[in-house]
Order: structure tokens, then C-alpha cells, then sequence
């Protein structure tokens, strides 16, 4: 029997127009590990902008956010191979 080690993420980001994928991504990785990851390959920083407003990211899975950035990939996948998410982007706008 073959132990599953990693699993197959894709993060979809509306504005992008590719997806981030990572074929070999650990389950023991975390969703905050992901995020930065993410965050990164879409050349995307969250902070106050010179307007002071301030933009923030999550990730969802299905359309349930995941605010639990500790959270392992493997424990999230479940079962599965195959871990498909969101970025959503927030913005808040200043005073």
C-alpha cells in the first residue's frame, strides 16, 4: 500500500491568468504556508495602501473561507489528491 506524502493544490485567483499550482505540495504544509506561497506567485501583498485603505486575502474551498492558517493541506484534502481553492480579495477602505 502507498502512503500519500504530498497532493496536487491549484489556487484560482480571478484577476490571474493562470492558476498556482503546486504538484508536490507536503500535507503536512499549512494553509498559511499555501497563502504565502500563493500570495507570492500572483506578485500580491496584503497591508494599508497610501489611501489607507487596507487589503487583505483568503482562501476558500468551496465557499467556506479558511481562517485557520495552522491548518495542514492534508488534514483540509481529506481523501483526496486533489486540493482546488480560491483567493478572494478584501479591501477596507480608510478613513
Amino acid at each position: 500500500m502507498t502512503v500519500m506524502t504530498t497532493l496536487h493544490v491549484i489556487v484560482h485567483y480571478v484577476a490571474a491568468g493562470k492558476p498556482f499550482q503546486d504538484k508536490d505540495a507536503p500535507l503536512t504544509e499549512t494553509v498559511g504556508e499555501l497563502k504565502q506561497a500563493a500570495l507570492t506567485f500572483f506578485d500580491l501583498t496584503e497591508g494599508t495602501l497610501p489611501d489607507g485603505s487596507t487589503t487583505t486575502y483568503t482562501l476558500y474551498k468551496d465557499k467556506q473561507p479558511l481562517t485557520d492558517l495552522s491548518q495542514s493541506l492534508g488534514d483540509l484534502a481529506g481523501d483526496k489528491r486533489e486540493l482546488q481553492l480560491k483567493l478572494s480579495q478584501q479591501i477596507v477602505q480608510g478613513k
